[in-house]
């Protein structure tokens, strides 16, 4: 087998495992305060991904002048697309303004995208090494594929739409173990810096203007905090065996 046929066999494990919190949301009704809570949980685990696995090798790769720019511009592109969302969003009808801006999706979709990156790139190493990781990323974006399908049931988001985003987050695994593969394997460390750094901006600014807002919209739950920082504190402890 070609190792891009290994690739996308990976990467399909990966969506698979990833595509099976959809249905679970759809299957059972969550209260406001739990989808609000993992909400929390879920973005204290995308922070640490940045603050552990994305930021430093950026750092570490690049020029820093070069990343600290490529990671402005990755805040401002979410910023903007969150600002042109929003336009879109007031002109629609009273009846649909409890449905939030494309931002929070748009955010989750391209995480899903860079994890789907990480493991093409892992997977070019060793085939263990990409089954790992592809393994290992699933633990966090089943949860997360299941809070976001819960999320657009609580905002009202058709079925028919669930549906649509709930293939996108196999297309989104697939697509960027792919692009990883054929894209960067072969690019210098200082253009792989700068993608990294690039997305690194655009999943904090996620976090911060989108998915936390989104958790504390019905008012904060209970011991919130406690969630942001214990999803931190899990992904620093699973990413110890692979430091």
């Amino acid at each position: 087998m070609s190792d891009f046929l290994l690739v996308v066999f990976i990467a399909a494990i990966a969506a698979f495992l990833t595509y099976l919190g959809a249905p679970v949301a759809e299957r059972f009704d969550v209260p406001n305060h739990i989808v609000s809570a993992s909400l929390q949980f879920a973005a204290g685990v995308l922070t640490a991904v940045v603050a552990i696995s994305l930021a430093p090798p950026a750092v570490a790769l690049g020029s820093f002048p070069g990343v600290v720019l490529a990671f402005f511009i990755g805040g401002a592109l979410f910023i903007a697309f969150e600002y042109y969302s929003a336009k879109r969003q007031a002109g629609k009808p009273p009846s649909e303004t409890n449905v939030s801006s494309l931002g929070f999706y748009v955010g989750i979709l391209v995480d899903l995208f860079i994890d789907g990156a990480v493991i093409g790139i892992a997977s070019t190493l060793t085939l263990s090494a990409g089954l790992l990781l592809a393994l290992g990323l699933a633990i966090s974006t089943a949860p997360l594929a299941f809070v976001t399908i819960s999320t657009a049931k609580r905002q009202g988001v058709p079925k028919e739409a669930r549906q649509r985003l709930s293939f996108l987050f196999i297309a989104c695994v697939m697509g960027g173990a792919i692009a990883g593969f054929v894209l960067l394997r072969n690019q210098p460390d200082a253009v792989r810096a700068v993608v990294i750094a690039l997305a690194s901006g655009f999943l904090l600014t996620t976090i911060t203007q989108s998915m936390i807002p989104e958790a504390n919209r019905d008012g904060e739950p209970s011991l919130a905090g406690v969630l942001y920082v214990g999803g931190i504190a899990l992904y620093a402890v699973l990413s110890v065996p692979a430091a």
